[in-house]
């Protein structure tokens, strides 16, 4: 995951962790009923559009993480597996 993630992508209740769906469901199971039932004068397309709104959400920071993914791992920048030493560390500190 980015350190710093561009605007709009963490969801409101990232925090919740998977209990967001327990919390989601009845809200997605209640539109659903409340449009497939209800005569076609009376549906509230509001509550439905929601739910297409929540997915391109989803796809929108799926979409802004894998092309960050994606510049990481063709860049010619590599990460450097030998470790530093406490000499350096401290050269660096107080050059």
């Amino acid at each position: 995951m980015a350190s710093q993630p561009g605007p709009f992508t963490n969801w409101p209740w990232h925090r919740l962790g998977n209990f967001k769906y327990a919390l989601l469901a009845p809200f997605v199971a209640h539109s659903v009923h409340k449009f497939v039932t209800s005569n076609e004068e009376e549906r509230d397309f509001f509550n439905f559009s929601i739910l297409p709104i929540l997915l391109l959400r989803l796809l929108y920071s799926q979409l802004w993480i894998s092309i960050s993914r994606y510049q990481t791992a063709r860049s010619k920048r590599r990460i450097v597996t030998k470790s530093l030493d406490f000499d350096q560390v401290d050269r660096e500190r107080n050059w």
